[in-house]
């Protein structure tokens, strides 16, 4: 079933291409993230002249580009410099940008490293963020121009080994979300679960390497290997944890 949501996403994009088409000018829609651009990509014909680019190679939150090259998408990455000592993280700055009535969908990809941090950014917030914006919670920021030849590696990540008696679905979440397995179920069933991007409500849904899931409040988690069977018969699973 299609969610109100969805149809929503997918008639904008109908309509920017539409729109892009009647002036002859490039349209474009996001920063998405990953399932409303998987979203998109599924569900539009395969001739429409449309890109995904997040302001660099391997972004995660794209914006849709319609009749547009990289070079014409409206991103800019900015600079957010700090003293090293203060470990801010992605939750940091998004709180901190949002709480000022900054929307979601005009902030791309947040690359938080020691000491800086760079964000992309549409480029009609950037004069309000370069002029307005000197501290992220407690912590005074400079803001700047980023140089994108040095991006931050996020440290945001770790690499977890799990021990789970199988790979359904609900066996994961409640290993991710440490929680009883009912309880993992009913994050399930009440929709809080996306498997690579997509709402899953089926809590036998069984997992394959390199599938993702997001659990809302608890961040996202993909399955990277599959290290085979402990002692006693269960398996051993490597997985990473965006925090």
């Amino acid at each position: 079933m299609v969610s109100a949501e969805d149809k929503l996403l997918l008639d904008k994009a109908y309509d920017a291409i539409e729109l892009s088409q009647r002036r002859s000018i490039p349209r474009f829609l996001g920063f998405l993230n990953e399932h409303e651009s998987l979203y998109i990509r599924q569900h539009l014909p395969k001739s429409a002249d449309v890109l995904f680019y997040g302001g660099y190679e391997g972004a995660v939150r794209l914006m849709m580009g319609v009749s547009a090259g990289e070079v014409s998408f409206p991103i800019t990455a900015l600079e957010f410099t700090y003293k090293p000592e203060y470990e801010l993280r992605h939750r940091d700055f998004l709180g901190a940008l949002m709480a000022l009535g900054i929307r979601r969908d005009v902030l791309g990809d947040i690359l938080t490293g020691e000491g800086r941090t760079v964000i992309f950014v549409r480029d009609d917030i950037v004069p309000y963020l370069t002029d307005q914006v000197d501290r992220i919670g407690r912590v005074g920021v400079k803001v700047g121009y980023a140089d994108l030849s040095e991006l931050p590696v996020p440290d945001d990540t770790e690499e977890l080994v799990w021990t789970l008696s199988s790979l359904r679905l609900d066996v994961f979440v409640a290993c991710a979300a440490r929680l009883s397995r009912d309880k993992a179920a009913r994050l399930i069933k009440n929709e809080l679960v996306t498997v690579d991007h997509v709402t899953e409500t089926e809590v036998s849904r069984m997992l394959k390497e390199g599938m993702t899931v997001t659990i809302r409040k608890y961040g996202k988690f993909v399955l990277t290997a599959l290290l085979g069977a402990s002692k006693k018969g269960k398996l051993r699973v490597s997985v990473r944890h965006y925090r």
